[in-house]
C-alpha cells in the first residue's frame, strides 16, 4: 500500500461510523491518553495539505513526543537508536508511517467516532503501542 492509498483510509474514517475497533488495548490506551492530555488534538481533514502531511501537525508530536521526526528514510543505518529493531521506548524519532498508524488506531476508536478528533500524546510509551495497533490494522487491509 502506498503512502496516498493510506491518506485515502485515513481520510475515509471521517465518513464511515462503522469502523471502530473492539480492540481491548486499543480502549485502554485512548483512555489513559484522555485522561493525561492537555488539549492538543486535530481533526483529520487538517492533517492533509495538497496531498501531504500538514508540518503544523509534525511539529506537534514532535514537540510533546520530543522525538525527532525523520522526513526520509536514511540509506544505511548510521544511528543504532534510530533503527526499527530497537525497543520503542529508547526510539530518539519517528517516520511518517509510524505518524499515519497512530491516527489510523486512533481513528478506529469510539472516542473519535464520537469527537472527531485525534488527541496527540505526550507519552511516548503509548505512541508507540498505539503505532503497533495502527500497523496491525494496516497490514489486515492489504
Amino acid at each position: 500500500m502506498t503512502i496516498q492509498e493510506y491518506f485515502s483510509k485515513i481520510e475515509a474514517l471521517q465518513n464511515n461510523k462503522n469502523t471502530f475497533s473492539a480492540n481491548a488495548d486499543l480502549k485502554l490506551y485512548i483512555q489513559k491518553i484522555q485522561q493525561n492530555c492537555i488539549e492538543s488534538s486535530f481533526m483529520i481533514n487538517s492533517l492533509f495539505q495538497e496531498s501531504t502531511v500538514n508540518n503544523t501537525i509534525i511539529a506537534k508530536f514532535s514537540d510533546h513526543l520530543k522525538l525527532l521526526f525523520l522526513d526520509e528514510q536514511e540509506s544505511g543505518n548510521v544511528c543504532f537508536a534510530n533503527s526499527d529493531e530497537i525497543r520503542s521506548e529508547y526510539r530518539q524519532s519517528f517516520k511518517l508511517i509510524d505518524l499515519l498508524d497512530y491516527i489510523y488506531a486512533f481513528g478506529h476508536s469510539s472516542f473519535y467516532h464520537k469527537s472527531q478528533k485525534i488527541i496527540i500524546t505526550n507519552e511516548t510509551e503509548v505512541f508507540w503501542k498505539l503505532v503497533k495497533i495502527g500497523s496491525t490494522f494496516r497490514n489486515e487491509i492489504k
